[in-house]
This record gives C-alpha cells, sequence and structure tokens, in this order.
C-alpha cells in the first residue's frame, strides 16, 4: 500500500493553514483530480467537527468516488481523514499543523491509499508519488492565493 510523510512549510499563521485546509468543500476548486466533494453529515462536538464527505476523483480514464470521516480538531490544529465506504480497500491521511517561527506553519502530512480495482491500484502505484507532489503544491498555491496580501 502506497504511503506518504511529509513537512511542508508555510510562511502564514497555523490558524490560517488550518482552516485552509479544513475547508474541504472548496477541494474541487484547486486540488488535482479532485471531481467533486459533498458533505453528507457533519456534527459538532465539544472538541471536534466531524463530518461524513463524497469525493469524487478522476485519474486518467478512471473516475471513483469514495466516503471519508473527516475529524477536524481546531484546539489542537489536526485533521484526520479514514475511508467510510466507496472504490478505495483503504485511506488514511492526516495533517499537523505546528508553529514554526513568528506567524509561520509547519504542516506534517500522511497519507496512506489502497484501491479495491487491480488497474486502478497498479495505475495509483506508479503514480502516487508524482500525485502526492501535486496535492502538496496544490495546497501550497492556494495558501499563497488566499493569504499573500494579507503578509
Amino acid at each position: 500500500m502506497p504511503k506518504y510523510q511529509t513537512e511542508i512549510f508555510f510562511p502564514f499563521s497555523v490558524e490560517k493553514i488550518h482552516n485552509m485546509v479544513a475547508d474541504i468543500e472548496k477541494y474541487p476548486e484547486f486540488l488535482p483530480n479532485c471531481s467533486h466533494l459533498i458533505i453528507k453529515n457533519s456534527q459538532k462536538t465539544a472538541k471536534k467537527r466531524l463530518f461524513l464527505a463524497e469525493m469524487g476523483v478522476k485519474f486518467s480514464v478512471f473516475s471513483e468516488k469514495f466516503d471519508s470521516n473527516v475529524e477536524i480538531d481546531d484546539m489542537f490544529h489536526e485533521i484526520n481523514v479514514t475511508l467510510n465506504s466507496g472504490a478505495l480497500k483503504n485511506l488514511t491521511n492526516g495533517w499537523k499543523f505546528i508553529e514554526h517561527g513568528d506567524n509561520q506553519c509547519m504542516a506534517h502530512f500522511s497519507i496512506e491509499i489502497e484501491m479495491k480495482n487491480l488497474p486502478l491500484r497498479l495505475a495509483l502505484a506508479a503514480a502516487f508519488k508524482i500525485g502526492v507532489k501535486e496535492i502538496e503544491q496544490a495546497f501550497i498555491t492556494r495558501a499563497n492565493k488566499l493569504y499573500s496580501s494579507d503578509s
């Protein structure tokens, strides 16, 4: 199963970057291969926001959708995603945002993903690292677009 971990530096506050990544409904606007994202259910507890979200992805000639459980912890600046159902065999990803100097943020990002469908699994394995780098760059570009004029 493909796995990836990285740290991404953002010259913006933890709160700004956490809020940007937590705004999952905006993902189709900037994430490569994300065709749609629909919040099916949401609830808020004293400590966390919880969502059931459907995400559609397009990769080459393939198009799939899956449901995931999204847990957003605004107090500790963490976002965790786990598979609920759909075309994937396994999915976990997480974000942890840590203050890094004055008004700057280091984001720790990890992802593990596995497709049920063998041809898709082989296609994903071949392009996984490139795809994750594109996702990483999409978040950097998004942050710059949203917050560069604030600095």
